[in-house]
Order: C-alpha cells, then structure tokens, then sequence
C-alpha cells in the first residue's frame, strides 16, 4: 500500500484500458490515481513535487476524451465481472448526493444547487455501488462501481419542473439510467437497493422487466388493490408484528451507531397503476410487490419506520429479517460520499470548468473504494492473518514497529492504521470508521515513504 509496486499495480488494473488513445495520457492518468490513492496532497496541486508534472495534470483533465465514462470504463468493466461471478446475492446501491462550489467565481459548466441561489453552483452525483454478500449475510465485500452519473441542473428552477420538448434529462432519469444502459448483469440475486427519491413506479417495473431485483424505500403512499384497496401505510398499520431483529444504525452525526429493536410485519400486495397522462405509452400494469414495514424507537424517542418495496421472496420472519439487513446496508454508500468530500476534498477542487471537475472525481471515485475495501475487510473476517489485510511484509513490519504493536490479524492492522488517523482503540469507539483510516493509512505512507528512502540511502 505503499509508494511501491503494489499501489502502482491497483491503477494499472484499474485504468490501463482507458480509451486515451496516447500512451503519455494513460501513463499521466495512473500516476494521478497512485498519488491520490495514497494520500500524497490535500489538493491536486501537491500530487507532485515538481510544476512540470502538475501542469501537465492540469492540461490532462481539461482535455476532452477525458470523459466519467471513458475514465471509469475500465473498472466499470472489471465491476461487472465481479457481479457476474459472484457466488452470493448482490446489493447494487444507489444514492445521489450534492456537489457545491457556492460563493465562488462561476464554473463552466456547472448548474444550480441547493437552496438555488444565485451564487450557488454545483452538480449531482449519482453512484451505484457493487457489495457482494457473504454467506453470513452480515459481511459483504466490495465488488465495484458499476455506474456513475454527472448531473447538471438546467439554468433555472423552473426549467427542471417537467421534461421539455426536446427530451431533455430530467433527475428522475438519474433512477432508470443504469437499467436503460444495461449497466447491471440481469440476475436475479442483482439486487438494487434505493432510498425514497427512486420510489418511481417505472423503475420498479423497469427493473423487474430487466431481470433484477430490488428494494426501494416508500415515499408515495400508493392504493393497493390486493389484498383490499387501500393505501400501503393503512393496511400495514392494521398489521401487527410479526416478530423483531436489531440492526446497526447509524446515528445522524456519523461518528457513533446505537442498537435498534425494530418489529416487523409483511404483505403481498398488488399496486394500483398511477396514471401517466400524454406520455404516449398507455396505461402501465398492475405490479405484485412484497412491502416489509419495519419500526422501533431509538433511545432518544425518535422513531424509525421504514416501509419497503421488494419483489423479493419473504414467505418467513428470516426472510424479512434478511431484506431489512439488506436495506441498512444503505449506509455504505452514504460514508463513500463522505469519503469523496472529506477525505479526498472533492469540493475543494479548483479547476475552471465543470468538465475537468468530473473528470478529476472520477478517478477520485475509484479511489475512494479502496478505504471502504479495507473497512469491509475487516467486516468479512477479521482473525483472518495479518497478511490478508493487503499490506506487504515490510510495510507490516514498519506498523507494528512503529505503534510498538504485535499485527497478528486483519483487526489488529485495521486498529494500528485507525490509531495513526486519531482513534483512539477504546472498546467504546467501535471500530475506526472510512475517513479516520483514511488519515490514518495517509500518515502511514508518508512513513513507508522514509523508510524506503533511507533503505536507499544506506
């Protein structure tokens, strides 16, 4: 993990097929995702220790072919495989989050965000994140990004209301996109899990016709026709419970989780078509749907109640149990955000145009899936040997000689990289989460990068 073979390795897997068509470029790209990958700067101008290499960063990602999609198609590819072979079900993941560079000099390029001030300006970023199951149903390990979505707003308010003549994209089609490009296997333990915002009545049709699965948290309290007409939240209200299981949740601070007792109930439905007036299409079909209602109170008396949409099979209280799981997984992807923005500094960008923007966050992107490997890792096995952890003999040997620590398992290298970010390996603290191992595996390598010197120098 170190500026060493190992590193350099990684971007050549996951960018040596990019479309650059200029070895120079390819050679640049890799180089850029190597030092980003291991903490080299707070911003793209100390990747490099010299202005040569910097400006000619700089002249890279303004060049034109140097598009998400073509930066992105290699390990996009490599995503896909990993799905396709997985032995397990698969949670696609998806969630949109705001980019903002409000209070500065307009960008190219870039729309309104936010509260839509005028001096506000950004873009969406919507993700798909791949993590493949384990055979406890309780670890998954990260397989990829399979789709990423750059998504300007148009000029004003108003202009992004309803779709214009001209089939303009509109952020509902943010939800249908990676069906619509085929960007999934068409498998049936391919599962796409999404909060309220993909609660759409063609993407759940759309996804079911695809070949996918999925779960989708409820935000239009739709009418059933079965098993009784009546709208969701009513007929799963009359339900009682079923049974319970406690899950992890995520306080809204990020920094600490609480045990939640959650109760559960189940029904198979069949949604009621909603009408699509002018879309040309026709009246769309019924669909059979299986909605899971979970609730319980965490210890501050706020109530938590999720009510999901699945085409999954619950025919038990495991079976539910499993879907609710499935669907707090979700938070995942909200600490890849986080990592983007904080760790990475996304929004510290500054560059001149939204074009090279997009393309510098798109490597960061592929980047910032190493540090939720390593924490996911740790989840999958953590008594595995320290030598399962992705760090080399040497670099192990240096970690524990620095802390003054024996690494004997992939928890204990997980720890030692923590303490260096500042936790503090108190029982209480939990484990260290995506932005403190971040810190802390970029302080690491700046030691590596002494030790490597003085070898050279002795």
């Amino acid at each position: 993990m170190s500026s060493n073979q190992a590193t350099f390795d990684w971007a050549e897997k996951q960018f040596s097929n990019v479309r650059l068509f200029n070895k120079t470029r390819k050679a640049r790209l890799i180089q850029i995702a190597v030092n980003l990958a291991e903490g080299k700067g707070t911003s793209l101008a100390r990747l490099f220790d010299n202005w040569y290499d910097t400006k000619a960063m700089y002249n890279l990602l303004k060049h034109p072919v140097m598009t998400p999609d073509t930066i992105q198609e290699t390990h996009r590819n490599l995503a896909y495989d990993n799905i396709v072979h997985w032995p397990g079900d698969v949670l696609a993941i998806e969630d949109a989050s705001e980019f903002e560079w409000n209070n500065k000099d307009p960008i190219e390029g870039l729309g309104p965000i936010g509260s839509g001030r005028k001096q506000d300006q950004g873009f969406i970023l919507h993700s798909t994140l791949a993590l493949g199951i384990c055979d406890n149903n309780d670890s998954a390990m990260v397989l990829g990004l399979p789709f990423q979505q750059f998504y300007v707003r148009p000029p004003t308010r108003t202009d992004r209301k309803k779709r214009s003549h001209t089939s303009e994209p509109i952020e509902t089609d943010l939800w249908r996109n990676i069906i619509k490009k085929e960007a999934l296997p068409p498998q049936d333990n391919v599962i796409r899990v999404c909060d309220r915002a993909a609660d759409i009545y063609e993407v759940i049709q759309e996804t079911k016709e695809y070949g996918c699965r999925h779960i989708i948290r409820l935000r239009h309290d739709r009418v059933v026709t079965e098993p009784k007409e009546l709208s969701i939240k009513t007929l799963m209200k009359d339900l009682e419970s079923m049974g319970q299981t406690i899950i992890e949740k995520r306080l809204k601070n990020g920094s600490k989780k609480e045990l939640l007792n959650l109760n559960i109930n189940w029904q198979k439905v069949c949604l009621r078509a909603p009408s699509r007036p002018g879309s040309g299409i026709g009246k769309l079909p019924p669909l059979e749907e299986t909605v899971v209602h979970a609730w319980g109170c965490l210890e501050n008396g706020e109530l938590i109640e999720w009510f999901l949409y699945m085409d999954l099979e619950v025919n038990s209280l495991e079976d539910a149990i499993k879907a609710i799981q499935y669907y707090a997984k979700r938070w995942v992807i909200e600490d890849y955000h986080k990592t983007l923005k904080t760790g990475l500094r996304a929004e510290d960008l500054q560059l001149e145009t939204a074009h090279a923007i997009f393309a510098a966050i798109s490597i960061m992107s592929v980047v910032a899936l190493r540090l939720l490997d390593l924490r996911e890792r740790l989840r999958v096995n953590p008594d595995a040997p320290a030598n399962e952890s992705g760090f080399s003999e040497l670099e192990l040997k240096v970690l524990g000689k620095y802390l003054k620590r024996e690494l004997k398992t992939v928890k204990c290298v997980v720890l030692a990289i923590g303490r260096l970010g500042g936790h503090q390996n108190r029982k209480s603290d939990g484990m260290p989460g995506v932005l403190c191992l971040w810190w802390g595996l970029s302080r690491f390598l700046t030691i590596m990068e002494g030790v490597q010197l003085a070898q050279v120098g002795g």
